[in-house]
C-alpha cells in the first residue's frame, strides 16, 4: 500500500466499507480523516423533517450543503498539508466529478493524490447498511434507507480503467 501520499481518496458505493477503511488508512498513516456523513449528520440532518424520503427531499438543498462541507473540508485539508499533515478524503466520490475534484484539490497543493477503490458484492452492501442502521455504531453517521441504497446504486460511476491504473483496490 502507498501510504507515502498525503492525501488518500476512498471511494465506492454505499456499504462497501469505506469509513471503516478511511479509519484503518489514517491509522496507519497518522492521518486525518474527513467523513461527508458525519459533516452533513452534524450540521443539517438537524435542519430535516422526520419525513423526508427520497419522494420529498429536494436534491439541490442536499447537493448545496455537499458543496458547502466539501469547500470547509478542503480548506481545512490545506492547513493540515501545510504542517506535513495526511488527509483521508472519506467523502463518498460516487461521482467521478467528485474524484476528479479532489485529483484536482491535490495537484494545487502540488501533492499527487492516491485513489483507494473500496467495493463490495450489493448484497453485502445491502446487509452492512441494515446492520449499520439497527446498531449505529462507530461508522453510522446517518439512516440510509433500502430505497436510498437503490438511489444511489443508480447514481455510483464505478472507476475508470484510466482511474484504477493507479488506484489501491480493496475487496471488503
Amino acid at each position: 500500500m502507498n501510504t507515502h501520499s498525503r492525501i488518500h481518496i476512498v471511494a465506492g458505493p454505499v456499504g462497501a466499507g469505506k469509513t471503516t477503511y478511511a479509519r484503518q488508512l489514517a491509522e496507519q498513516t497518522n492521518g486525518i480523516v474527513f467523513s461527508i456523513d458525519n459533516w452533513m449528520s452534524s450540521l443539517f440532518k438537524p435542519d430535516l423533517s422526520e419525513d423526508v424520503d427520497l419522494k420529498t427531499m429536494i436534491p439541490a438543498w442536499f447537493a448545496e450543503r455537499v458543496d458547502r462541507c466539501e469547500s470547509m473540508i478542503y480548506e481545512t485539508s490545506k492547513e493540515i498539508l501545510a504542517t506535513g499533515g495526511v488527509v483521508v478524503l472519506d467523502l463518498g466520490f460516487i461521482r467521478k466529478s467528485r474524484r476528479d475534484k479532489a485529483h484536482d484539490f491535490a495537484s494545487s497543493q502540488e501533492l499527487q493524490a492516491q485513489l483507494h477503490c473500496v467495493s463490495a458484492d450489493k448484497a453485502v452492501r445491502q446487509k452492512r447498511i441494515e446492520q449499520r442502521n439497527l446498531e449505529r455504531g462507530p461508522t453510522y453517521a446517518m439512516g440510509v434507507s433500502p430505497a436510498m441504497f437503490e438511489f444511489t446504486e443508480k447514481v455510483f460511476e464505478t472507476p475508470t480503467e484510466h482511474e484504477l491504473e493507479s488506484a489501491i483496490v480493496v475487496r471488503t
